[in-house]
């Protein structure tokens, strides 16, 4: 099983988020280098298309995540800056286990079904239930099997 690492303060940051934006779902990336990680945190404009457009946008923010693709932009722009990786895309599952969905696969194959937008990125689903932090789950791309198997969450 491949593993995930995360350094603590960031674990706890992207958990202390989930917990803070419950019961809507959160997002945002995990970016750095063999150094050093940092957290980015992407505002879910998921409530926003419902609102506006419930037809086309049938989940809310309770059940699906959309990121601001002006700050998606911006942050995959300053990666590209300063040199770094995309390591993690993490988002919660509110009152929901931590498993990849379907949906999830879609997102992160937006492209390509059959090829992730990041292949080397790292997807982590935090599982938030009643506002409390429950689980954690890492899932990566198998090239050979062309799919995501969870990985090893290591906090270190």
């Amino acid at each position: 099983m491949r593993a995930v690492f995360i350094g603590r303060p960031i674990f706890e940051t992207i958990v202390a988020q989930a917990e803070r934006d419950f019961p809507f779902e959160t997002c945002g990336f995990i970016v750095g280098d063999a150094v050093a990680q940092e957290v980015r945190p992407v505002t879910n404009i998921q409530n926003r298309k419902h609102s506006e457009d419930p037809s086309a946008f049938p989940r809310d923010g309770r059940t699906a995540f959309l990121m601001d693709p002006h700050e998606q932009l911006a942050i995959l722009t300053e990666i590209d800056r300063r040199g770094l990786s995309l390591l993690a895309v993490y988002h919660s599952h509110p009152d929901h286990d931590a498993y990849f969905s379907e949906t999830d696969r879609r997102q992160a194959c937006s492209f390509d079904p059959a090829q992730p937008d990041y292949p080397e990125t790292a997807h982590v689903v935090l599982s938030v239930k009643a506002g409390r932090f429950e689980r954690a789950a890492a899932f990566m791309w198998d090239a050979e099997k062309r799919d995501f198997n969870e990985a090893e969450i290591v906090v270190k």
